[in-house]
C-alpha cells in the first residue's frame, strides 16, 4: 500500500513538473512582451478566416513596417507564446492569431499579448461540444474575452453582420471600425463576386469614397478577411488608397478556397483544412456557380453538427448534388451518405473508405476541363493527396496519421515505405466491399537512422542528470568529427558510424514537449520512428547500467511519453542511461534537474563510452 501511494506522489509530482517547464515558457513568452514597449499587438479570432485575415493584414502592414504574424495556422497559446518570443525590438507590429477549442483558451494568450488591435471575423459552431451546453453561446463567450481586453485607446475591428458580435461590439471600450454589408458598417461592402475563374472582386464605401478590390483570392466567404484585413490597416493609420493596391498581390491561404492546377486540364480548389457543416454550403455554392465542364466535389470528414451522422451525411449528399455533376465522399461516414442515392447504381454519387480509392477512382474519371471541389479535414483526411498525386504517384496513404500539416510539406508523401511491400486498405462492409491486399512496387530505401538524445537547452542544464542524452550526442559528435548545424527543429549533425551514415539530433525544446519537434524532424528526413533510437535518463535503471529496449511505453518518463504521444506509436527503439546514484534519497522530480556528483562524473566517461557502443551496433541494425 505504502509503495502505491508513493508511485501516485511521484506521479503527481512529476506531472507538476512538467506544467512548471510549460509555465516557464509562458513566463518567458510574458516577460518578453514586456520588453516590446514600441511593439502593437494585433489578436484575431472567430469562426473562420483568421489565418487568411493575418495573411492578408501582414502583406499590407508589411508594405510600410517591419512585421511579425503567427506561423501557419498555430493558434494555440504555445503558438501565441512562441510568436511573441520570435518577435524582435524592431517590430513594429506582431499579429497573432488565436484558436478557441474550450472554455479558457483564450485567458492565457490574452494575458501574453495584451492587445491593443482586436479582430473578431464571426461566430459559429465549431468545437461547439466543448462548451458542453452553453453551445455557440459559450463560443461567443469566450472570443469576446479578446475584445473586451483591448484598452479604450485600442481598437476592434468587427463583423457588423454577425449577431452575436455586434452585441459583444456594444460592450467595448474601445474604437470600433465595423465591417460587413449593414448600412451603418465603417468600412460597408457593396458587392462581392467571385465566379470561378474570375478571382474574388469587392466594391467596398469608406468616408463616403467607393473603392474597387481586385484579389487572387476565390469565394465570396473570403471578402470578410478581407475587409477586416483593411480595418486593421486603417486601424494603424495605413490609407486604403495605400492598402487595396496591395491585395492585388494576395494569394490563397493553403487549403482555403485554394486554386491548385491538378495537371491535363484539371483544376482542383482545395478547401481541405477543416469541413464543419455551416461551411460546406458557401463551398458548394462557389462550385455551381463555377464555369467548367464538369463540377466534382469530393467531400471527407465533417464536423461540427447537431444530429447523428447518418442523417447528417445524407443531407450533406443531397444538397451537394444540388450544386456538382459527381459527388464523391471519403473516410469512414462515406457509406453513409451512399444512403442518399435514389438508384442502386447512382453513379453520380460514389464513396470510399479511404483517400487512396478515391485517387484510383479520379484517375479513372477525370477529364480536361473538369473542375474538382476537396471538401474536408486536413487532420482527417489528408485529401490534399488527390491532388500531389496527379503530379506524382503518392507512396503515403495513411488514413489516421494525425499530422496537422499538410502533406505537401512531409518528406513521406512520394517516399517508398521499406518496411512493408503490402499495404491493407478496409473498405467498409456498408458499402459492399471487403478487406483486400495489394501489393505496391517500389524500389528498396536506405533509410538514415536519427539517434535523438533528450534534454533540456540552455547553458543552466547542461551539467544536470536530464541532459545525458545531450551528452552522449555531442561526445559522439566529438569523437566522429560531426558538426551540428541549426535547423528549425533543434541541432542535426551527420557522422559516419561503423560505415554507416547516422543523423544526430538534439531537439530545441524542453525535455517534456520534446515530441512536436521530433515529429516534424522524423518528417523533414522520411525516417520512420522504427528507425530513430532515444537517449535518456531513467532513474529506474541505477548509475552504471544501460538497458536497451526495442519498443514499449514510457515507463513515466514525461520526455519519453511526449516522443511516443507525438509519433503516435510505442515502436520506438530507446537507449535507456541509469542515473539513479546509491544512497541518494531525492525523488526523481529533484534529482534530474541537480548536477551529477562528483563520484558519478568519474564514471559518466567510461559509461558514455559503453553507451557509444551499443548506438553503433543498433544503428548498422536500424538501417535493414
Amino acid at each position: 500500500m505504502l509503495s502505491f501511494y508513493r508511485s501516485k506522489l511521484k506521479d503527481i509530482y512529476e506531472t507538476l513538473c512538467w506544467r512548471g517547464e510549460i509555465l516557464f515558457v509562458f513566463f518567458k513568452a510574458r516577460l518578453h512582451r514586456i520588453g516590446l514597449p514600441q511593439t502593437t499587438l494585433i489578436g484575431i479570432t472567430g469562426s473562420a478566416g483568421k489565418t487568411t485575415t493575418k495573411n492578408l493584414s501582414h502583406l499590407i502592414l508589411s508594405a510600410s513596417y517591419p512585421v511579425n504574424s503567427t506561423q501557419a495556422s498555430l493558434g494555440s497559446p504555445i503558438g501565441t507564446a512562441n510568436a511573441l518570443l520570435n518577435t524582435k525590438k524592431y517590430h513594429r507590429f506582431c499579429i497573432v492569431e488565436i484558436g478557441v477549442l474550450k472554455p479558457g483558451s483564450l485567458d492565457l494568450p490574452i494575458w501574453l499579448l495584451k492587445p491593443k488591435i482586436g479582430v473578431l471575423t464571426n461566430i459559429e459552431k465549431d468545437h461547439y461540444r466543448a462548451f458542453g451546453g452553453r453551445g455557440i453561446d459559450g463560443i461567443a463567450t469566450e472570443k469576446s474575452k479578446l475584445i473586451k481586453a483591448l484598452p479604450a485607446n485600442g481598437t476592434a475591428v468587427l463583423n457588423i453582420d454577425d449577431p452575436r458580435v455586434r452585441a459583444i461590439g456594444e460592450q467595448c471600450r474601445a474604437r470600433i471600425t465595423w465591417v460587413g454589408k449593414d448600412k451603418d458598417a465603417t468600412i460597408r461592402l457593396i458587392d462581392a463576386t467571385s465566379r470561378y475563374p474570375e478571382p474574388l472582386k469587392l466594391t467596398i464605401a469608406y468616408q463616403g469614397k467607393t473603392y474597387d478590390v481586385i484579389t487572387q483570392l476565390h469565394g465570396t466567404q473570403l471578402a470578410l478577411s478581407v475587409l477586416s484585413a483593411l480595418g486593421v490597416a486603417i486601424a494603424v493609420g495605413i490609407s486604403l488608397e495605400e492598402a487595396i493596391p496591395l491585395l492585388a498581390n494576395a494569394i490563397p491561404t493553403d487549403g482555403r478556397m485554394q486554386i491548385v492546377d491538378g495537371g491535363e486540364g484539371v483544376t482542383f480548389i482545395r478547401e481541405d483544412f477543416k469541413a464543419p457543416l455551416w461551411s460546406l454550403g458557401t463551398s458548394l455554392q462557389f462550385l455551381g456557380g463555377a464555369i467548367a465542364n464538369r463540377k466534382i466535389a469530393v467531400i471527407g470528414s465533417v464536423s461540427d453538427f447537431n444530429g447523428k451522422s447518418p442523417s447528417i451525411y445524407r443531407r450533406c449528399a443531397r444538397e451537394a448534388k444540388e450544386y456538382a455533376d459527381i459527388v464523391i465522399f471519403v473516410g469512414q461516414n462515406a457509406h453513409r451518405a451512399l444512403r442518399a442515392r435514389k438508384e442502386e447504381n447512382d453513379q453520380a454519387l460514389q464513396g470510399f473508405a479511404t483517400t487512396r480509392e478515391a485517387a484510383g477512382y479520379l484517375r479513372k474519371i477525370l477529364q480536361p476541363g473538369d473542375l474538382v471541389l476537396l471538401k474536408g479535414s486536413n487532420k482527417a483526411d489528408h485529401l490534399g493527396r488527390l491532388v500531389f498525386d496527379r503530379q506524382q504517384p503518392v507512396q503515403c496513404w495513411r488514413e489516421h496519421c494525425e499530422l496537422e500539416w499538410f502533406c505537401n510539406h512531409c518528406s513521406q508523401l512520394y517516399r517508398p515505405n521499406p518496411m512493408n511491400d503490402t499495404v491493407r486498405e478496409t473498405i467498409s462492409p456498408e458499402m459492399g466491399g471487403e478487406e483486400v491486399s495489394q501489393k505496391v512496387a517500389h524500389q528498396a530505401v536506405a533509410v538514415t537512422p536519427v539517434i535523438v538524445g533528450l534534454g533540456n537547452p540552455g547553458k543552466e542544464y547542461e551539467n544536470t542528470v536530464h541532459n545525458i542524452g545531450y551528452r552522449v550526442m555531442d561526445t559522439l559528435a566529438a569523437r566522429y568529427d560531426g558538426i551540428w548545424q541549426t535547423e528549425e527543429s533543434g541541432q542535426v549533425c551527420s557522422i559516419l558510424l561503423n560505415d554507416t551514415t547516422v543523423k544526430l539530433f538534439k531537439p530545441d525544446a524542453f525535455m517534456n514537449l520534446t515530441g512536436p519537434k521530433l515529429q516534424h524532424f522524423l518528417a523533414s528526413t522520411g525516417c520512420p520512428p522504427s528507425h530513430c533510437m532515444l537517449v535518456y535518463d531513467d532513474m529506474d535503471i541505477e548509475l552504471g547500467k544501460i538497458k536497451y529496449k526495442h519498443e514499449g511505453g514510457d515507463a513515466g518518463h514525461r520526455g519519453v511519453k511526449s516522443c511516443l504521444e507525438a509519433l503516435g506509436t510505442y515502436a520506438v527503439p530507446r537507449l535507456r542511461f541509469g542515473v539513479r546514484e546509491p544512497g541518494s534519497d531525492k525523488k526523481a522530480g529533484e534529482q534530474v534537474l541537480t548536477d551529477f556528483s562528483a563520484a558519478a562524473l568519474t564514471q559518466l566517461p567510461q559509461l558514455i563510452e559503453q553507451a557509444m557502443d551499443m548506438i553503433a551496433q543498433r544503428s548498422q541494425a536500424m538501417t535493414i
